[in-house]
């Protein structure tokens, strides 16, 4: 997991960047499959207004942490993470803040910076989407890998 100075974020007054520090700490160390999906829920309700339907700057980089959950961590935190990033797809920025600023790279749309991360882990998801070992993250990564492919605004609905 890259580290990340939530901090330095950007968001409306409902963002605690905190929140989304805290939830990744207790990722790294949660000791079972249960506690890492209850920080993982955290960290996805810290960099979203979830009543609104809308997305902080910070889904971004959350956005690589929940990868790394696909990956890593199968059973339970890999369905939060998975339901998670369904759960945004087709979702709107948090008006006035829609674009995240990427100290390495720069400036980008927020859903764009999104999308690229998940573009970047196709091979994953696709390991998952084919795995039917029996964490039943199969579905869901079939699902994302879909909605990837017919972009943000038209996989919804």
């Amino acid at each position: 997991m890259e580290q990340v100075d939530w901090s330095r974020i950007p968001g409306p007054r409902w963002y605690h960047p905190e929140s989304a520090r805290a939830a990744v700490e207790a990722l790294g160390r949660s000791s079972s499959a249960q506690q890492a999906a209850r920080a993982l829920a955290d960290l996805r309700y810290a960099v979203t207004n979830d009543h609104a339907g809308t997305l902080y700057p910070a889904a971004v980089p959350a956005t690589g942490v929940l990868l790394w959950a696909i990956d890593e961590r199968p059973g339970a935190p890999r369905q939060e993470a998975l339901n998670a990033l369904l759960d945004w797809w087709g979702c709107l920025p948090e008006p006035g803040f829609e674009t995240y600023e990427n100290p390495l790279s720069g400036s980008v749309g927020l859903v764009e910076g999104i999308m690229s991360h998940v573009r970047d882990a196709t091979d994953i998801l696709r390991r998952v989407a084919d795995d039917r070992s029996g964490d039943g993250g199969h579905r869901p990564a079939a699902e994302l890998l879909a909605r990837l492919n017919k972009g943000w605004s038209e996989a919804v609905g």
